[in-house]
């Protein structure tokens, strides 16, 4: 049993592995590197949710790079979008540099990505989402 430290769980699927080992290791500084799970492309992003039995081990949020080799992000929302045995109601949150309003309108159209942000992400943005004092 982990004790439950009210912490979220995030998911960052993104090919951009020097970034992210950027974020680790500012996160790891805060103690708070154990919630971030990183793949580098979005097909084993998707292995990994559904390998997940039980639901209180499921992410709390995404983020989600779109353009990537193997799956891309517009692929990902779509397997995500059937993956309907995720009860919980996972957070995505799509990340890129692209400014293509086509890119954005596309991903929006999900109801469960919240929100479209500009790459680079701040690390303090990653941390609010991790300590979740949003909401």
């Amino acid at each position: 049993m982990g004790m439950n430290t009210g912490y979220k769980k995030i998911i960052f699927i993104d090919d951009d592995t020097e970034m992210v080992r950027i974020y680790n290791s500012i996160l790891e500084q805060k103690k708070l590197s154990d919630y971030l799970i990183h793949f580098e492309n979005a097909q084993k992003g998707i292995e990994y949710l559904k390998r997940i039995k039980k639901e209180e081990d499921l992410p709390d949020y995404i983020l989600l790079d779109l353009y990537m080799p193997v799956m891309d992000g517009f692929k990902f929302l779509q397997y995500f979008n059937e993956l309907k045995k995720l009860k919980k109601s996972i957070e995505v949150f799509v990340c890129s540099s692209s400014q293509k309003q086509d890119d954005r309108n596309k991903v929006m159209k999900y109801p469960f990505v919240s929100a479209y942000l500009e790459k680079p992400l701040s690390t303090d943005f990653i941390e609010l989402l991790i300590e979740d004092s949003v909401h």
